[in-house]
């Protein structure tokens, strides 16, 4: 898992890690419903490779997989950006995890290396395209309210509601960008600590994730927030809606390590885990219950980590 240089038997391996990132662009260009999906995965393969190859070739990976986008999409937008940054996202991971960095070192600088890099490419596409930032986000999420309004007019909704939903979506923004990253980035750190496991490589730095507590002095952020909300300032209320809704995701974290804390001490069977785990994605109110119970846990102590210690 460690080394920098390229040796001759690495590059049928930097080979595969390139066609596995071009199969996954083909699958979001083939199947865009599908492909929300497929986003997921992106970094999963430059996370592996880099991890087994080292930094210079997870560095190629990277490279070469993101001038094959740009010949494949024809120029340099927002959505090359973005695939950017999450091809970026697998090899911050592996930086991180050779580093042997607990989980919130990882999720943390993972994340802000994210969103600097993706701040210094807009940067760079402003500057190419001769425009400010602010003149090119409003032209891209014009290009959105038109698409979704097309959509939302096809699903019977009113003129009114739609003008409203898309007033929401901007003023939570920030926010949702910001745990549709983390999310990712939790994601395919699970997914990479199982796959090594299955190979016999334990990382120890990433063990009894399901012991996960968020520091206590975050309630107190919470409470501070929410009573911005009711402050009658515009500014603020969007600082906190945004805020609060990354500590939400923290909570969340918090909420599904104390699930599957029960799941392996009550030795819950597969198919138990994969049944709750969808009801968890798909229902609003069981998902906002896993985050109440993140949030409790720092009072109730659920698991009695303490106690175990």
């Amino acid at each position: 898992m460690t080394g920098n240089s390229i040796k001759a038997p690495y590059i049928r391996d930097i080979i595969l890690g390139i066609c596995l990132c071009m199969v996954i662009f083909a699958i979001i260009f083939a199947f865009p419903l599908i492909g929300v999906f497929a986003l997921i995965f992106l970094p999963l393969p430059v996370l592996f490779y880099r991890l087994k190859l080292g930094r210079n070739s997870g560095g190629i990976i990277v490279a070469v997989s993101f001038a094959a986008l740009m010949v494949m999409t024809q120029g340099f937008g927002f959505d090359l950006l973005y695939f950017g940054v999450l091809l970026m996202t697998g090899f911050l991971i592996g930086e991180c995890i050779e580093r042997q960095m607990g989980i919130e070192r990882t999720m943390i600088l993972t994340g802000v290396g994210i969103l600097g890099l993706g701040l210094a490419g807009l940067l760079v596409y402003s500057g190419l395209q001769g425009q400010s930032l602010g003149a090119l986000f409003s032209d891209y999420m014009s290009q959105y309210f038109t698409m979704s309004r097309q959509v939302y007019s096809e699903m019977g909704i009113e003129e009114q509601q739609i003008q409203m939903l898309n007033s929401a979506i901007v003023f939570v923004l920030p926010g949702m960008f910001t745990i549709s990253l983390m999310s990712t980035v939790w994601m395919n750190i699970l997914i990479m600590k199982r796959l090594l496991e299955k190979k016999g490589i334990r990382l120890k730095n990433l063990e009894n994730l399901n012991h996960y507590q968020a520091p206590d002095h975050l309630v107190w952020a919470v409470i501070i927030l929410g009573i911005l909300l009711f402050l009658p300032a515009d500014a603020l209320k969007y600082l906190s809606v945004n805020c609060l809704i990354v500590l939400m995701l923290v909570y969340f974290f918090q909420g599904i390590a104390i699930v599957s804390f029960f799941f392996q001490k009550k030795e819950s069977p597969t198919a138990l885990k994969v049944f709750c785990y969808s009801l968890i994605a798909v229902q609003l109110y069981v998902l906002l219950l896993v985050i109440g119970l993140g949030f409790f846990d720092n009072w109730i102590n659920f698991r009695k980590l303490d106690t175990q210690k």
